[in-house]
């Protein structure tokens, strides 16, 4: 009897580290200690004692062993379908793009069904008329032998601090002054930082993708062209799941939505996962439309910058004057490493006539390097908290410092004209 036990217990463990649960180690000990105890048993089985303990041993094993195969059943059930945040330590929409989904199309359809509460018929209803799109896989198709691409940031920052932008911009700024304002007092982003988001993603609408979503993610999900990478296809059988979901909730229409063959939709290039955990129903209609609804993409916009970190009344970049040798003081990070203590014994000092703020509090600045390979020059800038949450919109710092560069051009032109606006730095 005593070895059936160990024999089903360590299995029961061994079953769990397998399937990736932590709580297996945890249990190693308590493995151990379980032997112990039924040697001491052994020991001692002709003693009263010993019986008594054998007695009592007969029936915590069991219960023991149902609380183990329950950790396991807990384990896998949290591993395929918990959410927990971009990544597993950032924020939660990206979350779901770490879920398990199966590469099986049947067993995908359960599974979605099951995690979402959609009934299979409404999944396969809409799967069918789902196509591979050879179009997407060619554009997603990795080009050249995946060297090192160079970098050169003027070259990145010109093509979206530009004149069209500029004037389309501001034009888009006067149009939706109103609701910029609304987001702005609400979630604290100023509307020069969500108009510019807007402007470098879809040139305020004009480039938002003529590809069907549903066939996008479909054909990403099951056909990725980077079979070695299968958390690629994974990532897209998570977002495919999430429109699913989003349709069946009456919020995004799958059939008919339409974005870039990547599968970002709207005037944010928003992925159905972000959708679903940061877009705001911003004119109260019941649904969420990014493509031609300002509002619901000029909340949205704000909403998701919030959720990431955004502060209010901080500037996207320090009004700091670095020392001789700053590239020292690079991480390359995508949160702030630094306090302003910190900095300032490194020999960094405050512009003249500039007044600090709340980045001086704790760690909330990170010098990045605007390093142009072309020209062989690197730009060091002292980055608060908000320029690392652009970063969560695009992982690049060219793109977040872009966005702030442009924001500075429209919020400029809006002074300019009499209006105050916030300023992003």
């Amino acid at each position: 009897m005593i070895l059936f036990y160990l024999h089903t217990i360590y299995h029961i463990l061994r079953r769990n580290e397998t399937r990736g649960n932590p709580a297996a180690l945890l249990n190693l000990p308590v493995f151990a200690a379980i032997c112990g105890m039924m040697l001491l048993i052994a020991i001692y089985e002709h003693n009263f004692t010993g019986f008594l303990l054998k007695r009592s041993f007969a029936l915590l094993v069991p219960v023991l062993l149902l609380s183990l195969a329950a950790c396991s059943s807990t384990s896998q059930s949290g591993n395929n379908g918990s959410a927990t945040s971009a990544g597993a330590s950032g924020p939660t929409g990206w979350a779901a793009e770490n879920r398990k989904l199966s590469a099986d199309r049947n067993t995908f359809v359960a599974q979605v069904s099951e995690r979402h509460g959609i009934p299979r018929s409404h999944i396969e209803q809409l799967l069918a008329t789902a196509t591979v799109d050879d179009r997407v896989i060619r554009l997603m198709t990795p080009k050249g032998s995946g060297g090192r691409v160079t970098r050169a940031w003027q070259s990145y920052r010109n093509r979206f601090v530009e004149p069209i932008r500029l004037r389309k911009g501001t034009a888009f700024w006067n149009a939706n002054r109103q609701t910029l304002n609304r987001a702005e007092k609400t979630y604290g982003v100023p509307a020069a930082i969500i108009a510019s988001i807007i402007g470098v993603e879809t040139v305020y609408g004009e480039q938002t993708g003529s590809f069907r979503v549903l066939d996008t993610l479909y054909t990403l999900g099951f056909n990725h062209p980077e079979p070695n990478r299968p958390e690629k296809g994974q990532m897209f059988r998570n977002q495919l799941a999430a429109l699913l979901d989003l349709d069946y909730r009456d919020k995004v229409d799958a059939n008919s939505a339409t974005g870039s063959f990547a599968g970002a939709i709207g005037l944010p290039q928003f992925m159905p996962v972000s959708i679903e955990h940061y877009a705001v129903d911003g004119d109260n209609d019941g649904h969420i439309d990014l493509r031609y609804s300002t509002q619901d993409a000029i909340l949205s916009v704000a909403n998701y910058l919030a959720k990431h970190g955004w502060r209010a009344d901080t500037p996207v970049f320090a009004p700091v004057t670095l020392p001789a040798g700053a590239a020292s003081l690079v991480d390359g990070g995508l949160e702030p490493s630094m306090s302003w203590s910190q900095l300032q014994s490194r020999g960094a000092t405050l512009r003249a006539g500039s007044t600090g703020g709340t980045w001086q509090n704790g760690k909330e600045i990170g010098v990045i390097d605007l390093r142009d390979e072309v020209r062989g020059s690197h730009e060091y800038r002292t980055a608060t908290r908000n320029f690392f949450a652009i970063t969560k919109y695009n992982r690049s710092y060219f793109y977040a410092a872009s966005v702030a560069e442009l924001a500075y051009g429209l919020a400029s032109r809006q002074r300019s004209s009499g209006y105050q606006v916030t300023m992003p730095y």
